[in-house]
């Protein structure tokens, strides 16, 4: 009677679970390879994004930034950065500005693919792949200002590393220095395609950004993207919106204490503009309303060359790739 009780006891259930426990911990060691293969599918490019790699951005940042902790970013995926390609374009757009040469030293090139960092490593010195998960729904291509939550999310990790950052789409082509158009006392500066003379403001669409913005590394910056990020889980399909289509919205306009600098377009012009614009005040031009890489090339090519003739008669297209 005594044996049965002995076995009935839940104590003794307790401690032959607990030996158990202790005999496949020290077997351990024995049997960790074949956990390997799962452990290698966690490492990989599924969940890439959450792999640690902000000490590899941090020293690139350090090593390309001005002494005011500004960097230029733009990005590529392997249709813009091949031979020929609109990075090529790009390049030679600020090799050839005015007064802009320079500035290639604090460009950061963002590969979204690693056929682009390839490319990017041949033409330039600082190239940096941004490794993430998409949904099928979303596009690889780098079209639009910070489009698609991953980018936004390299935005807000490289304001929070202490930077500040003159973000440029690689289809602008720089005739002249932007940042002397940024105010640096607001959070924001941003081109979407208005002039300062109506400040209509609810024409803004992705189409008609300028590609360009420059923001200030501050508590209020950061927040914003931070909100960005919540309204990530809240409301997903936000995803594509510029950078112009949420600076128009009045909350947050409000969080940035309403300091942000629309830039004229009188500056940064854009193929497809229907008002002439005067080329001694061009700083960029975007290829905004060609949708094809081909047109896009096509006609950066044709106004790069205008500029390298020292063409009087240069103009930007108003009608192509209508």
């Amino acid at each position: 009677m005594k044996i049965v009780r002995i076995v009935k006891s839940p104590y003794l259930v307790i401690c032959c679970l607990l030996l158990i426990i202790l005999w496949l911990l020290s077997h351990h060691d024995h049997n960790h390879h074949s956990c390997a293969p799962y452990m290698n599918t966690i490492r990989g490019t599924q969940f890439s994004h959450l792999q640690p790699e902000s000490s590899g951005l941090s020293s690139l940042l350090k090593e390309a930034a001005t002494e005011d902790k500004i960097v230029i970013i733009t990005m590529v995926d392997r249709e813009w950065a091949k031979p020929d390609s609109i990075l090529d374009l790009f390049l030679e757009s600020v090799r050839i500005g005015e007064r802009t040469k320079h500035l290639l030293n604090h460009l950061i090139v963002v590969a979204l693919d690693d056929q682009a960092l390839r490319y990017c490593l041949r033409a330039h010195p600082h190239c940096y792949l941004h490794r993430y998960s998409r949904k099928k729904s979303e596009s690889l291509k780098p079209d639009g200002l910070v489009t698609g939550w991953n980018k936004k999310s390299l935005v807000k990790e490289i304001l929070e590393l202490g930077y500040h950052i003159m973000f440029t789409e690689a289809d602008v082509m720089w005739l002249r220095n932007p940042l002397m158009h940024c105010n640096p006392q607001n959070a924001i500066s941003v081109a979407c395609g208005i002039s300062l003379s109506d400040h209509q403001h609810d024409r803004l669409t992705t189409e008609n950004t300028g590609g360009f913005f420059y923001a200030k590394s501050n508590d209020i910056t950061i927040d914003l993207f931070n909100i960005l990020n919540v309204e990530r889980v809240l409301y997903p399909a936000t995803g594509n919106q510029s950078l112009c289509d949420i600076v128009k919205r009045e909350d947050v306009i409000n969080a940035l204490d309403k300091k942000v600098t629309f830039l004229d377009d009188a500056n940064f012009g854009k193929f497809c503009q229907p008002s002439p614009q005067d080329q001694s005040e061009i700083t960029t031009v975007h290829a905004s309303c060609c949708h094809d890489t081909k047109s896009k090339v096509r006609y950066l090519k044709l106004l790069l060359q205008d500029r390298k003739n020292m063409n009087p008669q240069w103009i930007i297209p108003s009608q192509i790739c209508r």
